[in-house]
């Protein structure tokens, strides 16, 4: 027997529990952050368990250390984060119940190049080349909507969705990836440091509202013969003169057939 505890209300475990925010789950908790079907807990024996996420894409932290994909074991007073839910596994409903992780300080992205600190004062901060997003980059090697860092499991997780790809140092990220202090993100040209606490000296925090700029959510496609730029304002077709001198070659064949024919 077994249990897992959230904000103080314990649910004994059958052999293989699914936790999420869907109808699928076999404990459905709304209003968390999580997905339909965000982890399993697999019992091992009498006191053990085995927390697997139900997906490479979903994000579960036991202990401040992310899950990998293919499942960690859990022991009683282990603290499994996912979303915005902290649950503790219980190996009888008498265990002590350990601390609570805090809630999240002030973290920052800091751009060294441009002495700039982005605070990441949100559930989900955007970063990317579109106009809407809260760190918009002025490159356009960057996708529209390139990267995503949320807060997760008392973390801070950092999504890649860009084409060009993103990158933690030199190694690509293609699945959720919790950063740690220090960790150095690369984004087209732009790289930014993860920090914690206290902004570097010389650094100036930057509001995530202050970044729109419509001429950088530009970016020119050719098509066929036709060059498009288009923005949320404007949408300028340059047409080829190709089609056109086309045109007026036909025109004259037909005019000298005519007037052969004549």
């Amino acid at each position: 027997m077994a249990f897992l505890e959230l904000d103080g209300t314990a649910r004994e475990l059958g052999p293989e529990t699914t936790v999420g925010s869907g109808s699928q789950a076999t404990w459905r908790v709304p209003a968390k952050d999580l997905a339909a079907r965000h982890f399993t807990v697999h019992l091992e024996g009498d006191s053990g368990a085995k927390v697997v996420p139900a997906s490479p894409q979903h994000i579960v932290i036991i202990n401040g250390e992310p899950v990998p994909p293919t499942g960690t074991v859990v022991k009683r007073g282990d603290i499994i984060s996912a979303g915005a839910a902290h649950f503790i596994f219980l190996a009888k409903e008498s265990d002590k119940r350990p601390e609570l992780p805090a809630p999240l300080g002030a973290s920052f992205l800091v751009d060294a190049q441009n002495r700039r600190a982005y605070p990441l004062n949100r559930r989900v901060v955007q970063i990317g080349r579109e106009i809407g997003c809260n760190i918009v980059l002025k490159d356009t090697s960057v996708s529209r909507f390139h990267a995503d860092i949320r807060a997760e499991g008392g973390q801070h997780v950092l999504y890649a969705m860009g084409s060009t790809g993103t990158k933690v140092g030199s190694e690509a990220v293609t699945r959720p990836r919790m950063l740690r202090e220090g960790d150095e993100i690369r984004i087209g040209r732009a790289t930014f440091t993860f920090t914690r606490g206290k902004v570097p000296p010389a650094m100036k925090v930057v509001e995530l509202e202050e970044h729109a700029d419509a001429s950088f959510a530009r970016r020119e496609t050719v098509v066929y013969q036709r060059a498009i730029t288009g923005s949320h304002e404007t949408l300028a077709i340059e047409k080829s003169p190709i089609p056109m001198v086309l045109g007026v070659l036909v025109l004259l064949v037909g005019l000298i057939a005519v007037f052969t024919v004549r």
